[in-house]
């Protein structure tokens, strides 16, 4: 046989094997579902437009029926938490309370809300119950009185861009490889009942303010802090300032008071490590509302830190205010250049900035150096 002959066997040979492996890709289209194409149950929605993210969890115990319109629909109530975006991001809202205007956390707030919000999508595969009876999303955990409810406003608060409600688990009960996987949701405007399984697994739902505080003030990184400052009451209320230039590590005192040694490097950085994450304990109330300060020691503080530090938009001053033990907690009051609230501080964090700095963060001053004079007395 020759070569052209052997070319085209070998080319037969190929088309034939060919024919049912295009057969069997062909078959596996047909049952493979492109993500991408599935219709989102939000679709549009992002972000960007947010302005207020309501959350409620029904009450217990809901109102009884108005006896004089006992066929009237009830009203749910519930636990609401009202998260409302500022130009700093996102902070509690008004159902807070004295806790509204306080920081809230921005990857928690992606995470549990604007993550499935975008993500839950609509179709056939998803959907277990279409259009479903009232005792049919009850059964679902996605009846009113149950559901968990998530509603997000846009940024002019007129107009609402998404409204999930969220009922039980799936598998709630089930166990092994054969149990269901996700959370029961709908729309508040319809009854089709869908299966969705949040991705990666775990959903947290609460209307907990507590746990959607950002109680971290900053997360400092040392060599980025050029000028350090420090006052209190053990170091006589003069303030004690240290100073590094860029691309330099040694501490040098700015006006180092009088009868102290040289600086010491190992207790400035000790010091500086304890700032280097910054959270807090509690927020208390906004500052405009904290009432006498001097009557909670910070007018003026008991203790003062002031740190500038060095980063690509400029300099960062960010100053810190420690008042009284708060009462009947092992706590201290707190406030920030950067927040304007009152908040406290761990009394084990406020403790290492109430030493005497200027004993311990300078060697003692070297003795007089010895000229050879006679002593005063004469004596030798």
């Amino acid at each position: 046989m020759n070569l052209a002959k052997s070319n085209v066997v070998l080319l037969v040979a190929a088309v034939v094997l060919a024919v049912p492996t295009w057969l069997q890709l062909r078959s596996e289209a047909e049952v493979f579902t492109d993500i991408s194409r599935i219709p989102l149950l939000f679709d549009g929605f992002t972000p960007d437009n947010v302005g207020q993210v309501l959350l409620g969890k029904p009450k217990a115990e809901q109102p009884p029926p108005d006896p004089q319109n006992p066929d009237q629909k009830r009203p749910v109530a519930y636990d609401q938490l009202l998260l409302v975006k500022s130009d700093k991001g996102f902070q509690l809202g008004a159902t807070a309370g004295d806790r509204a205007g306080a920081p809230v956390l921005k990857d928690r707030v992606e995470r549990d809300v604007f993550a499935h919000l975008q993500a839950i999508r609509a179709d056939r595969e998803t959907l277990v119950q279409p259009n479903a009876a009232p005792d049919q999303l009850a059964n679902y955990g996605l009846d009113e009185e149950h559901a968990f409810l998530i509603k997000v406003v846009d940024t002019t608060g007129k107009h609402v861009t998404a409204e999930l409600l969220v009922g039980r688990d799936a598998g709630a009960g089930q166990t092994g490889t054969e149990a269901v996987r996700g959370v029961f949701v709908r729309k508040s405007d319809s009854t089709d009942v869908i299966l969705y399984e949040p991705q990666p697994a775990g959903w947290r739902r609460d209307v907990d303010e507590t746990l959607w505080l950002d109680k971290v003030l900053a997360k400092l990184e040392p060599d980025k802090v050029r000028r350090l400052s420090i006052r209190n009451t053990a170091s006589g209320e003069v303030p004690l300032v240290f100073a590094r230039e860029e691309g330099k590590s040694a501490w040098q005192a700015v006006d180092a008071p009088q009868g102290v040694g040289a600086v010491r490097q190992t207790e400035v950085e000790t010091l500086l490590q304890r700032l280097r994450y910054l959270a807090v304990q509690d927020f208390r109330l906004p500052l405009a509302r904290a009432g006498n300060l001097q009557q909670l020691g910070l007018l003026p503080p008991a203790i003062e830190l002031e740190l500038t530090l060095h980063e690509e938009a400029g300099d960062r001053v960010l100053r810190l205010a420690v008042g009284n033990k708060v009462d009947g907690k092992n706590e201290y009051y707190l406030t920030s250049s950067e927040v304007p609230f009152l908040m406290t501080w761990p009394a084990g964090t406020v403790t290492p900035f109430e030493l005497d700095a200027r004993a311990q963060l300078f060697d003692p001053p070297a003795p007089p150096a010895d000229d050879g004079s006679p002593p005063a007395d004469g004596n030798k």
